[in-house]
């Protein structure tokens, strides 16, 4: 398969996990960072080997290059890159970038053939454009934190929107590049976040109600929730009432068979649940775990990050130069590949560029380039 190169304007995780998830699927991914500090990620600590395990989680398979981009000698060494790239992806703020002139517009004379993914908050052609979207802001304005938690909104456990954002944006880059390009790819998060709400937005437009939080439950389905036993707690799934009798026939509770349709369960929620939880309470979650498998009843521990490793994550786990990194989830790649230190491909990729030993010096004394890789 031909080489394609992709460059990427990022910093934090939405554009970066996109970069991350094209190394994966074997192109190659040039990171062009800012002087002096590149990615704002690379400062968070701890650290191992000097580099930051917030960084390493989204940009692993990566080339970095740092480049002055506010200089013309920065911007030519920018111009003479997208000449030979494919993709250009990024999380910048419009603004910013045709400040820089590394816009579309301003690209797509360098590079006719280009696909150019932008990641923004409310979409390049809004009046919010340039509006700082955090994760939780979008969380926040799409209706999704109000849909989460128990008395109260609450975030998400990881940074869902940035995450969904980037995974949607890789879609329709292999997209563009099954097209043959070129392309101009407007990714705004908020959209992304109502897209990802099925059949909660179906059912407000639909109906015209307005869903309420349920913390660990299920708004149309019973049970379908978090459970507190003796030592830990358990997730019930009852998708259909198969399930359900047979749930009542493994814990004895055949009186409760009489509620044998979805409609009579959800009419009845807060009765079953009640008498579910004084009954799983009563032993432990493994106690329930074996004893409902083995009926057939959809049933798990709820596990915390450790036991959720040691059960399955640790397959996905490799190591590179101290750092534990998680490999594509997909069979695609096994590559085993790493973050990269800041500035770390600074001079191969001006070498191959064409610039000389001589040139790349005299570009590290200007400050035009990092100088602490070469």
């Amino acid at each position: 398969m031909e080489k394609i190169r992709v460059i990427e304007l990022g910093s934090n995780i939405s554009a970066p996990l996109v970069g991350e998830i094209l190394a994966d699927l074997g192109m190659e991914v040039i990171k062009v960072e800012p002087p002096p500090h590149g990615d704002d990620r690379r400062r968070v600590k701890p650290e191992i080997n000097g580099i930051s395990i917030y960084f390493a989680s989204t940009n692993r398979g990566k080339k970095s290059v740092v480049i002055n981009l506010k200089s013309d000698e920065g911007y030519e060494i920018f111009q003479r890159l997208v000449k030979t790239a494919n993709v250009i992806v990024t999380n910048y703020r419009p603004s910013a970038l045709k400040r820089l002139k590394v816009d579309y517009e301003s690209v797509k004379k360098i590079n006719p053939k280009i696909i150019y993914c932008s990641i923004t908050g409310f979409g390049n052609f809004t009046e919010e454009a340039d509006r700082p979207a955090y994760d939780t802001i979008i969380l926040a304005l799409s209706g999704l934190m109000d849909m989460t938690g128990e008395e109260n909104p609450v975030k998400f456990a990881t940074s869902i929107s940035d995450i969904t954002t980037g995974l949607l944006a890789s879609i329709m880059i292999l997209w563009a590049l099954n097209r043959g390009g070129p392309s101009f790819i407007d990714v705004p998060m908020i959209y992304t976040q109502f897209y990802l709400t099925l059949e909660d937005a179906y059912m407000y437009l639909n109906t015209g109600k307005v869903p309420r939080r349920m913390g660990s439950a299920h708004r149309y389905l019973v049970p379908y929730q978090a459970f507190k036993t003796a030592d830990g707690y358990i997730y019930a799934a009852i998708f259909n009432d198969e399930q359900y009798l047979r749930l009542c026939k493994a814990i004895n509770r055949e009186d409760l068979a009489k509620f044998d349709t979805l409609q009579k369960r959800v009419e009845n929620r807060n009765y079953i649940i009640n008498e579910l939880s004084r009954i799983f309470e009563k032993n432990t979650r493994d106690y329930w775990v074996n004893l409902l498998s083995k009926a057939d009843v959809p049933i798990a521990p709820i596990l915390n990050l450790e036991e959720a490793f040691k059960k399955y994550g640790n397959r996905l786990v490799y190591e590179n130069e101290g750092v534990k990194y998680i490999n594509f989830p997909i069979n695609v790649t096994s590559n085993k590949s790493k973050a990269p230190k800041l500035g770390e491909n600074t001079k191969e990729v001006l070498l191959e560029l064409g610039y000389s030993e001589e040139n790349i010096k005299k570009l590290a004394e200007k400050g035009i380039i990092n100088t602490n890789m070469i």
